[in-house]
């Protein structure tokens, strides 16, 4: 169930290890401390250089093991626009001196004791205005367009104007991952609608999202989901009868 409207809180976060995922989407902007975070494929350490987005109804694990806290939004899917439904794994990004900014109005914000919500609803259109102008560097545009394709490194490495070496490294800083595991995300994340929603054998399916053999998209979800396609598919719809009969 999504939530009615914005919500910031400052937050602290336990050492104890949560995995959960929701129907809104966070911003979640560090104040003190570091909170571990897997989401998809990032594996991530948020301390006051870096902010994170975490999509809708994308599961995560966190703990944090020293003293923090952290200014957390939390966003109704209705605010976002669709291809921030679909970021896979979430969108990590480096604070620079505009963020520093928002994230202390945002702080400032929720420490007043009167309900300000529609200044704290100016300030996500500001933020999140930023956030979709840092979010989309050329190469990660083509990535998520053409997952479905072969894409070649060195291409991709021309879109930045970098040598591959250093593209490969500034990558991992803007996503927390590499391109061959962001682009198997893609690829992943879209299987598992095609195998929800249509009737589609594994290999139309597999050649859907850039596969040339069923094996390969087979190789994928049993490393990643530890399970096979046709598994996921019938436990997906196993779970949604039960639903229904319940609901």
């Amino acid at each position: 169930m999504d939530i009615p409207t914005l919500i910031g809180e400052c937050r602290t976060y336990s050492d104890r290890t949560a995995t959960h995922d929701h129907s809104f989407a966070q911003l979640i902007l560090p104040l003190q401390g570091t909170l571990r975070i897997e989401a998809g494929q990032q594996r991530l350490s948020l301390d006051r250089s870096r902010l994170f987005f975490l999509p809708p109804h994308c599961q995560h694990t966190f703990y944090a093991k020293d003293t923090n806290q952290f200014f957390v939004l939390d966003i109704p899917h209705r605010l976002l626009n669709r291809s921030h439904h679909d970021i896979a794994g979430g969108l990590s990004l480096a604070i620079d001196d505009r963020w520093d900014a928002v994230r202390s109005l945002f702080w400032a914000e929720v420490q007043g004791a009167v309900d300000e919500s529609h200044r704290l609803m100016h300030l996500f259109h500001y933020a999140y205005g930023l956030l979709q102008r840092g979010e989309t560097p050329r190469s990660i545009q083509f990535i998520r367009a053409n997952f479905h394709q072969p894409i070649d490194l060195n291409q991709l490495a021309q879109l930045e104007g970098y040598t591959l070496t250093y593209y490969c490294e500034w990558f991992k800083k803007q996503t927390g991952t590499t391109p061959n595991a962001y682009l198997q995300s893609l690829r992943l994340e879209r299987a598992k609608e095609l195998l929800v929603h249509t009737d589609w054998t594994i290999l139309s399916i597999a050649q859907q999202v850039g596969y040339e053999h069923h094996s390969s998209l087979t190789r994928l979800f049993q490393r990643m989901e530890k399970t096979t396609p046709i598994a996921y598919r019938q436990q997906i719809r196993r779970l949604a009868k039960l639903q229904q009969k319940n609901g």
